[in-house]
């Protein structure tokens, strides 16, 4: 495989998903704290970047990458689009944590009450009378347009 001059390629070439995918995997490289972190970030990014400029109609050139690739930071436009992981998420993970070492979950001393159920009878009553209303509707708008494409 031939390996490119990167200065000799024109600066407003439109990057490949590779380019991007490489400037995801480098702000998320930034970003994250683990390796595990990152991986999932990438995507993320990746994600982000696409959306920024589908957003503006434009796409990235090379020059774009060749400039974000330089940075330290992430810069600010991209991370507005990230939110942040909520505490639900984090309890769910502690829960998974306590699966995988073979503690079992705590059951939790609120018992659930289960709500009654409708019986069938009354749900299958409530829509008959409705179908047949419907079906009695149509047939009725059908005679009238019978009734004056006769008439003609």
């Amino acid at each position: 495989m031939a390996t490119s001059n990167f200065n000799l390629i024109d600066a407003n070439q439109i990057a490949t998903a590779r380019q991007v995918y490489g400037v995801a995997c480098h702000f998320a490289s930034i970003h994250a704290e683990s390796p595990s972190e990152r991986y999932g970030l990438t995507k993320v990014f990746n994600a982000v970047l696409n959306k920024h400029y589908k957003n503006q109609d434009s796409f990235m050139t090379h020059s774009d990458v060749s400039e974000f690739r330089e940075w330290d930071c992430v810069p600010e436009v991209f991370l507005s689009y990230i939110k942040k992981p909520t505490k639900l998420s984090k309890k769910a993970k502690a829960f998974k944590k306590s699966i995988k070492t073979g503690d079992k979950p705590k059951a939790s001393k609120k018992t659930a009450t289960p709500k009654p159920k409708a019986s069938k009878k009354s749900t299958t009553s409530k829509k008959a009378p409705t179908l047949t209303q419907r079906v009695d509707s149509l047939e009725s708008k059908m005679d009238k347009i019978l009734e004056i494409l006769s008439a003609k």
